[in-house]
């Protein structure tokens, strides 16, 4: 069975709850990428904004768009909540990435030691220091080898003044972003 193109925008506009080519050249310009181009727009923009460590209020955007409208898969919606708290880790919103990083592992990410890391450097942020202790042995308990959960611990076991300073900023370079069909 071929399907023509005319036929594919139709059942693409329905997929995403669009009208149809009424709604404009933006909107067809989406559905082109999502379904003829086989990617996720607002997903890969966000991706990317984390993936450079950026801080600015407007690389949640993409995030924030991907998470509302694209129909993402559980686990595309894990990493999309990691690269949203990783953002807000780098603008120094630990309470929002804290929440972030409790979502993706709500959702059984992969990864779980390096988001698990990742959530107890924020906890560390905002002064929670009991949670992330639980969480960099949490990491270490799913990754034994994963050294930024054991060097943040045996920190965490020195007098505050003492410690190394946590990372002003971290990237995404720890989830890849997949092709939109898987």
């Amino acid at each position: 069975m071929t399907l023509n193109l005319g036929l594919w925008a139709a059942m693409a506009f329905s997929a995403l709850g669009q009208a149809g080519p009424s709604q404009g050249a933006k909107d067809d310009a989406l559905v082109f990428k999502t379904v003829i181009e086989n990617t996720i727009p607002y997903f890969d923009d966000c991706y990317q904004n984390a993936r450079d460590g950026g801080a600015d209020y407007a690389l949640l955007r993409p995030c924030n768009l991907a998470l509302e409208n694209e129909a993402l898969t559980p686990r595309l919606t894990a990493i999309a909540h990691v690269n949203r708290g990783v953002i807000r880790y780098n603008l120094g919103d630990y309470e929002d990435a804290i929440e972030d990083f409790s979502a993706a592992l709500d959702l059984d990410i992969h990864v779980k030691a390096k988001v698990l890391v990742n959530r107890g450097l924020s906890y560390e942020a905002a002064n929670a220091e009991r949670l992330a202790r639980i969480d960099y042995e949490s990491a270490l308990a799913f990754n034994p080898d994963n050294e930024t959960a054991r060097r943040r611990l045996e920190e965490l076991k020195k007098p505050i003044y003492e410690r190394s300073k946590l990372p002003s900023r971290i990237n995404a370079g720890v989830v890849a972003a997949p092709s939109a069909g898987i």
